[in-house]
């Protein structure tokens, strides 16, 4: 793995350091980000709820708040329509719960993946219009690319307001009110990119201030900040960039997580072997509550993960708890198998070409698990990687991961005469095609990528944040590095090297083998360090190495010790 050491101007690393009187660490980590002088500085270090701009500065915002507080006055049924992810879901319980303090109790469906398919679809909105005779559809975290099924309600007399963060893929739909910042891109930053779930948090925030400002009583009764929790999990689970306003939700919907969780939100935490009254790690939300949430939508019961988060009652909270870990058992022994085969069919098929495109039928091609197979093997080839499933139908449904630099929308986009649906982000996509398009698109996708990235596929690299001393390994080393929390896109958690250092004693394989530890003096004690999944690759005790890790916190009975997790090692001098 290619090491690549960060560079930043000495010089301004001195004079931020001075300026806020912080360490040249804190400083060199603030620049690294763009963030430049007294005010910028502060606000990252110290984000304030009351830094969230005014809601209505999102196009489209006002015209949404309008049309659902005319539904509040009147009472009338309304349509929540949402995806089976976690941002799809955290957003869909953040608007219903909110409107049912309001007075309104509106319906809601996520679509279930193999029968309807994703978002906005004839398929989930004919069974969600079936509830009642609805004049109001919301359509969260989907719809922005839904012209045929914004075309079906405005025939049918019913209103859309579309609140998403996809990417439009052409035409927009006529007709609907549309919160959606990627439609604006000559707008404002703080906004620039939320997900659904940070867009929902906006909208409730502009409802409740419009109706205030109107004098509805019930208006003054909500507090927003109950639904910073679920904010937050949408946000850190559909891995938007966390800075500006994404930052501030994720900060401060961890701190509500962990100190005033829901009914629901605290079984599931308790399910997931989490603590509660404290804070949850970023880790936690992307390998513990995220994966539980999401394996319901992935075994097409996506319900499951809605009703435990508008559920009051703890018992029923915890059996459905339950259940969607065992899906997530599920999920896992289902997203092995596939991995082994989708890997097998890549190294024989796209070893020498700079993007796979696999597929397959059969139990263990499960389109609910297909999206992240495709980033296990995108990370891992260190090439963009679709992973296709064949339907009943003969159609392929699949998703896709990238790799950084290359923008798969744009990729797809030149692929798409070969598809019949497909659209996502620029780094994860979704698309179906025809049996017989397959040869082509693959050929298609494959020249597409070969184009944008010029023939060259970056080699698997790891930035080092900084490179510090043996005497520098101690607990103030991570105080200073988590007040740069929460990490995330774009404000990625600091990886710190050491070189020309031997470790305090020989290497132990933890658990299965699968893992080792290790220590390394830093002049008074032996700090300890974990390196997971590298078993394999146990370095020597009696020669000089550099370590590349991370710095955290390991709690065990009550204390909480410096821990180093090992993200890769060479040989001293092996450059």
């Amino acid at each position: 793995m290619l090491w690549i050491e960060e560079e930043i101007d000495d010089e301004k690393v001195v004079a931020l350091s001075q300026s806020l009187s912080i360490s040249n660490l804190l400083a060199r980590l603030l620049l690294l980000r763009g963030i430049e002088g007294a005010d910028p500085a502060n606000r990252f270090l110290e984000p304030k709820l009351a830094h969230l701009a005014d809601p209505f500065d999102l196009p489209g915002l006002r015209d949404a708040v309008l049309r659902i507080s005319q539904a509040v006055a009147k009472k009338e049924p309304v349509l929540l329509i949402g995806d089976y992810d976690v941002d799809g879901i955290t957003s869909t319980v953040i608007v219903k719960q909110n409107l049912m303090k309001l007075g309104i109790d509106p319906h809601y469906v996520i679509p279930r993946r193999k029968d309807e398919g994703y978002g906005l679809t004839s398929e989930v909105l004919s069974r969600g219009l079936r509830l009642a005779d609805f004049k109001l559809v919301i359509a969260l975290d989907c719809g922005t690319n839904s012209c045929k099924q914004a075309d079906e309600l405005k025939a049918k007399g019913v209103d859309l307001v579309i609140v998403d963060h996809h990417q439009a893929k052409g035409d927009l739909p006529e007709g609907p009110i549309m919160v959606n910042p990627h439609l604006h891109p000559d707008q404002g930053e703080p906004w620039r990119n939320l997900c659904t779930a940070g867009l929902a948090f906006k909208l409730i925030h502009g409802l409740l201030k419009y109706l205030r400002e109107e004098k509805v009583n019930r208006a003054f009764e909500v507090n927003p900040t109950e639904s910073l929790s679920l904010a937050a999990l949408g946000t850190i689970a559909d891995l938007v960039p966390l800075k500006e306003e994404n930052r501030i939700l994720a900060r401060f919907g961890l701190k509500h997580l962990g100190n005033k969780p829901s009914i629901g939100l605290q079984a599931l935490l308790e399910e997931s072997g989490l603590n509660l009254g404290s804070t949850p790690e970023i880790e936690d939300i992307t390998f513990k509550l995220a994966p539980r949430i999401n394996a319901c939508g992935r075994l097409d019961d996506p319900e499951v993960a809605s009703a435990l988060m508008l559920e009051g009652d703890l018992a029923t909270c915890r059996k459905l708890a339950k259940k969607m870990n065992r899906y997530n058992e599920e999920r896992k022994a289902i997203e092995a198998r596939l991995t082994e085969h989708a890997l097998e069919q890549a190294e024989q098929k796209f070893s020498d070409k700079p993007a796979v495109v696999v597929c397959g039928k059969g139990e263990s091609w499960n389109p609910g698990v297909v999206g992240i197979v495709a980033g296990k093997m995108s990370s891992s080839l260190g090439k963009p990687c679709l992973v296709l499933a064949q339907a009943d139908d003969g159609a392929y449904r699949g998703s896709g991961r990238g790799i950084q630099g290359l923008d798969l929308v744009d990729v797809l986009s030149r692929c798409q005469e070969f598809l019949t649906h497909w659209g996502g982000h620029p780094v994860a996509v979704g698309l179906t095609l025809e049996k017989e398009n397959l040869e082509l698109f693959t050929e298609a996708f494959v020249a597409a990528v070969d184009t944008l990235t010029g023939g060259k596929i970056t080699p698997t690299s790891l930035r080092i944040t900084s490179t510090i001393e043996q005497s520098d390994l101690r607990p103030e080393l991570l105080h200073e590095l988590v007040k740069m929390a929460p990490f995330g896109q774009e404000n990625p958690e600091p990886v710190i090297a050491l070189k020309n250092v031997r470790l305090a004693q020989k290497p132990r394989p933890v658990g299965d083998g699968s893992h080792f530890q290790f220590s390394v003096h830093n002049g008074s004690t032996p700090i300890s360090g974990i390196a997971w999944k590298m078993g394999k690759r146990i370095p020597p005790s009696d020669q000089n190495i550099d370590l590349a890790f991370r710095l955290k916190w390991n709690s065990w009975n009550g204390r909480k010790n410096l821990q180093m997790e090992l993200q890769d090692w060479k040989l001293s001098g092996n450059d």
